[in-house]
């Protein structure tokens, strides 16, 4: 799960980052609350490694936003604690 901020993009923007993010089969929370209204859930198989998936997250939130901001993330990955990127 990543819990994602984009800083200072128009809504314009965020419809492509979001976008972007759906192509690479992220999901973002919808209807649920206010206060997590910016998570995203992805899956990966059970031969990933918690260090893998997490790097492979945090890239392609960067790249779906590279060209608007630089994005602030906070991942979580299984039973550990999150990381904050």
């Amino acid at each position: 799960m990543v819990s994602a901020d984009f800083p200072d993009v128009t809504s314009a923007q965020r419809d492509k980052i979001y976008d972007c993010l759906g192509k690479k089969n992220w999901t973002k929370f919808t209807n649920i609350s206010r206060d997590i209204s910016t998570s995203w859930l992805g899956y990966f198989s059970s031969e990933v490694s918690e260090q893998s998936a997490l790097e492979t997250s945090k890239r392609i939130f960067i790249d779906c936003s590279k060209l608007y901001t630089t994005p602030k993330l906070a991942l979580h990955f299984g039973n550990n604690k999150p990381t904050i990127y």
